[in-house]
């Protein structure tokens, strides 16, 4: 009796800290997972101008749905990401949990609810098109901070009207959280994840926590 209190005790504690920390700039997506294409309940929308961010995601399966998933995150420019599985800190045996490898759920059946982590570390871009820079030659220093080109063409677009395009140089786009059946190829989850710009409004729709 004295072992279950103390694993219970944990077990809350860990849910409480979970509920109140916020990682980097952080959202929740919540959908369905179906044979004939599963839906979120709303886009998740972000703000552009962080290092990193955090998607925590959740799902149910819908009968008859069985079979394994491949997770990726799709959009242009590409970003860097991991993604973790979900599963319990502390396993009290109530539930079972999909085993999830190399991107991928294996095994999962109606009813259940796999959940996981989706970190995402956005490149630097052009602020002047949008366009993604590695280690571009093309460097100008504003405000504070450093700005890389695709050309000189925008880089010279930057440096007369330098205040139209600063803060700029972050990721602002749309991006999808896919869930793709491993044996027919086919999209059986969708979650939009939208990146706006400071200031731009959010579309009808998407939600962010």
């Amino acid at each position: 009796m004295t072992k279950k209190i103390i694993i219970f005790v944990i077990a809350v504690g860990v849910s409480l800290t979970a509920a109140t920390h916020r990682w980097n700039d952080s959202a929740h997506a919540i959908g369905v997972i179906k044979a004939s294409g599963g839906t979120a309940r709303h886009a998740v929308s972000l703000e552009s101008g962080e290092d990193s961010y955090m998607l925590i995601a959740t799902a149910t399966v819908i009968p008859p749905y069985r079979g394994d998933v491949k997770v990726v995150l799709e959009g242009k420019p590409e970003m860097e990401y991991e993604i973790h599985s979900s599963g319990p800190i502390v396993d009290l045996g109530l539930h079972t949990w999909p085993k999830f490898e190399n991107n991928t759920f294996y095994g999962l059946k109606p009813k259940d609810r796999p959940a996981l982590w989706v970190k995402m570390k956005p490149p630097q871009v052009d602020p002047v098109c949008g366009m993604e820079v590695k280690n571009s030659p093309l460097i100008v220093f504003s405000g504070g901070r450093e700005y890389r080109f695709c050309s000189r063409q925008c880089l010279e677009r930057f440096e007369k009207d330098s205040r139209s395009y600063e803060g700029r140089d972050q990721v602002r786009g749309k991006y999808t959280l896919a869930f793709y059946d491993t044996k027919t190829g086919m999209s059986v989850l969708n979650i939009p994840v939208v990146i706006k710009g400071k200031g731009e409004k959010s579309d009808a729709g998407e939600h962010h926590h």
